[in-house]
């Protein structure tokens, strides 16, 4: 019942007993009717200001409160359910969900309602509502209304908007997940970054130790072979240069900025490349081809790095063949200009190729084909072609071999210094 509903009928109530009170002759009879209708009007004032209070707050609450009996219709509503359900009191009072809403969320309301009716318990549930700002999610609180009979003769809800509070919930569970990873990231980076320094400088150290157990055996030849111990000597010089390069190299690539990079000869470090692996390719039986294009323009790069692109794609190239025994161990590395603005640098084997499926994941950190390797060496060398604007791909049909390439921009290269660099 609304204020001006109790104040009207009380006034109603009031005019009666004035006209009962008029009615009475004996004055004793009318002190016992004054004495009643001041007891009366002092519970009439209590139960006024009761009233006041419940309505101040029923109409004041964010919250969406309402009444409904057995069957459904509405006998209260709030102006919080106005607000946060989109409807006035005319179009609910007396009516079901099912008058008001669409099918879908009268039927949800409905479920949820002789849910509560059933149990004769608190009910909570998560319940929907359309609003023309959009649909909003609400946490309902049901309880059944029973006579002091025991008869269930509706239920009294509030519900409450959540959509906020889930949506602050799912921004702040995603940004914990969010600094998971990058903290993660940061574990891996610096795991990678300690285990790629291992990685790489392991393979000049593999190779310097190769050339000198060649060394060693020619030396006990006799007489000794001069022009072959030079020749292995001038491979452990280059292998120890190469080595530090790597420290150098690594170093640049988890720099900021690096200002190492200037002209760079492709087709010189894939020379460089193939006679520093030149004890491993010769005991691994593998014969090399070369085509590298006589008008290959310079790269602005660094130097080191791009060695070590080359280095990985050749060394894995070698690795790959050494279970091949059907056919010839093939390598071949070749040089184009792909057109004015970039160039292509390839390294193709004869071995048993890669899974198509595997192509596109194997460039990750830690992914790897091989039965003791780390996973790391293409990783790196797909992130030192990305620093250096280019993109690196394999292709393979899993049976003939496999072709690793990357692609890299010429960049502008100072003619002095490319003078300089090509003599």
């Amino acid at each position: 019942m609304s204020q001006p509903e109790f104040e009207t009928h009380y006034a109603a109530l009031k005019r009666e007993i004035d006209a009962l009170e008029a009615d009475l002759a004996e004055p004793k009879a009318r002190k016992h009717f004054a004495d009643v209708r001041q007891r009366i009007e002092t519970l009439y004032e209590t139960l006024r200001e009761n009233h006041l209070l419940l309505h101040t707050v029923l109409e004041n609450s964010a919250a969406s409160i309402y009444a409904k009996r057995k069957d459904g219709r509405y006998t209260f509503l709030n102006r919080g359910m106005e607000m946060l359900c989109n409807v006035t009191r005319e179009q609910c009072l007396g009516r079901t969900d099912f008058d008001v809403f669409p099918i879908e969320i009268a039927q949800q309301y409905r479920s949820n309602d002789v849910a509560a009716m059933m149990t004769g318990k608190l009910s909570e549930s998560e319940e929907m509502s359309k609003t023309p700002a959009g649909d909003r999610l609400l946490l309902s609180k049901k309880v059944p209304l029973i006579s002091d009979a025991g008869e269930v003769q509706g239920i009294c809800g509030i519900s409450t908007d959540i959509t906020d509070l889930r949506r602050t919930e799912r921004a702040l569970r995603e940004a914990v997940e969010t600094l998971q990873r990058e903290r993660d990231n940061k574990l891996l980076n610096v795991e990678a970054a300690t285990a790629s320094i291992a990685h790489e400088v392991r393979q000049p150290l593999t190779a310097i130790a190769t050339n000198g157990d060649a060394a060693m055996s020619f030396l006990e030849m006799t007489p000794p072979d001069l022009n072959e111990l030079r020749a292995i000597l001038t491979r452990i010089i280059t292998d120890c240069h190469h080595a530090s390069e790597v420290f150098d190299s690594i170093s640049a690539l988890f720099k900021k900025v690096d200002h190492s990079r200037g002209p760079v000869d492709v087709n010189e470090i894939a020379r460089g490349v193939l006679q520093s692996l030149y004890g491993q390719l010769r005991d691994h039986g593998v014969a090399t081809e070369t085509e590298l294009a006589s008008d290959l323009p310079l790269i602005d790069g660094h130097q080191g790095q791009l060695r070590q692109v080359v280095f990985n794609l050749v060394h894995n190239a070698i690795d790959a063949m050494a279970t091949t025994t059907d056919k010839t161990r093939l390598l071949r590395v070749s040089t184009q200009p792909r057109d004015r603005n970039t160039i292509v640098v390839a390294v193709e084997d004869s071995g048993p190729g890669i899974d198509p499926g595997r192509l596109n994941n194997i460039f990750d950190a830690f992914v790897t084909t091989k039965a003791n390797g780390m996973g790391l060496g293409l990783a790196i060398c797909r992130m030192i072609v990305h620093r250096h604007g280019g993109q690196l791909s394999a292709s393979s049909d899993g049976k003939t071999g496999a072709r690793v390439q990357f692609v890299l921009p010429v960049g502008l290269v100072d003619t002095a210094l490319a003078r300089n660099v090509s003599h």
